[in-house]
């Protein structure tokens, strides 16, 4: 079948089949680099993270509401962050939407996010003198456009500093 000379002209080929194998081959390549590119970015923030995981380490958090005896009096301090996916992960996970079933990449970026909101929460307990955080409570919510795949983690609890 031959291509209308419009076409022939924008996109190159004298045939569908043509334009459709040029194209589409330019198209998966074009993913496969971003899809490439961002999962090494990924893996550097990972790492990142990793390295100011085991700084923060002497910084002790939990879940209780009682700071126990020695604790002296703290504030309310908190970590937070946005994070979102780049296009072409979005594009996947739309598409996984439509099929059903569990989302993955989805999941990657909600643990993503609320390891660096915990991470964010010691490093204001670190900047404000604190070496316990007690009350550890853990918010997130989704934030989504048209093409836009992103969380907010929020992490709080209260900062005090127990006497040694």
């Amino acid at each position: 079948m031959r291509a209308p000379e419009w076409a022939q002209g924008l996109f190159g080929g004298t045939n569908i089949w043509d334009i459709v194998r040029a194209n589409g081959l330019q198209a998966l390549a074009i993913g496969v680099l971003g899809w490439t590119v961002a999962t090494l970015y990924e893996r550097r923030h990972l790492k990142y993270m990793a390295a100011r995981e085991k700084l923060l380490a002497d910084i002790k958090m939990n879940t209780n509401t009682d700071a126990g005896e020695g604790a002296e009096s703290g504030i309310l301090i908190y970590g937070s962050v946005v994070v979102a996916h780049d296009f072409f992960r979005t594009l996947v996970i739309q598409l996984r939407k439509i099929i059903g079933g569990n989302i993955k990449a989805y999941e990657r970026l909600v643990a993503r996010g609320r390891r660096e909101a915990f991470i964010r929460l010691r490093e204001d307990a670190r900047l404000r003198g604190f070496d316990t955080v007690v009350g550890v409570r853990f918010t997130g919510s989704h934030i989504s456009g048209r093409f836009l795949s992103a969380v907010e983690m929020v992490a709080y609890g209260t900062g005090v500093k127990t006497r040694n």
